[in-house]
């Protein structure tokens, strides 16, 4: 989901974006970042700091893995030049506390869960300073097992880092909409 983005769209790997649009809550705000091309993250959708909680309903299949990724790209959306810190939880589980120290770095925070339901909400909330705000949310579904444990029913798999050994640089690498998660 391209949030703040105002229409849907493939990006040249082949990843469908779709707009966030229509949600009701919140305002969509254009950012521009050097060096940074890439058409999700030229929009935010930012939030009240207040004491709610602005959630994203997804629908999933119930008994399947996904992997959920958020990303946040601040570039000072604002013009306030206050990096925001705030909470993103999953339904009602804290998920991350996500704190920008640069406006033109991505921040990025993913996991693996075992859908228990046929919908689920990602929601932002707790401000500590700034606003909530979020450029982009992804949700894929896995093909087969490779992620499961036997603790899958009460907790979810967190990202702890991810390293590219020997890349030639510090670009992200993506695959097609196609190779995704083949197990």
């Amino acid at each position: 989901m391209d949030c703040g983005g105002p229409v849907n769209f493939t990006d040249d790997l082949g990843l469908s974006w779709t707009s966030d649009f229509n949600f009701s809550y919140g305002a969509a705000a254009s950012i521009s970042v050097a060096n940074e091309t890439r058409k999700q993250y030229t929009t935010v959708r930012h939030f009240p700091a207040d004491s709610r909680k602005y959630c994203y309903r997804l629908d999933v299949t119930s008994r399947t893995r996904y992997l959920l990724r958020a990303t946040f790209l601040y570039g000072n959306f604002d013009s306030n030049n206050v990096y925001p810190k705030f909470d993103i939880s999953v339904g009602p589980t804290h998920w991350s506390t996500i704190v920008i120290s640069d406006a033109n770095t991505i921040e990025s925070t993913e996991l693996i869960f075992l859908a228990s339901s046929s919908s689920m909400s990602v929601c932002l909330s707790n401000a500590t300073t700034g606003q909530p705000f979020i450029s982009t949310l992804e949700l894929r579904q896995f093909n087969g097992s490779v992620y499961y444990t036997e603790f899958e029913n009460q907790f979810y798999l967190s990202m702890s880092a991810r390293i590219n050994f020997g890349a030639d640089n510090e670009a992200p690498i993506r695959y097609a909409q196609n190779n995704l998660f083949k197990v």
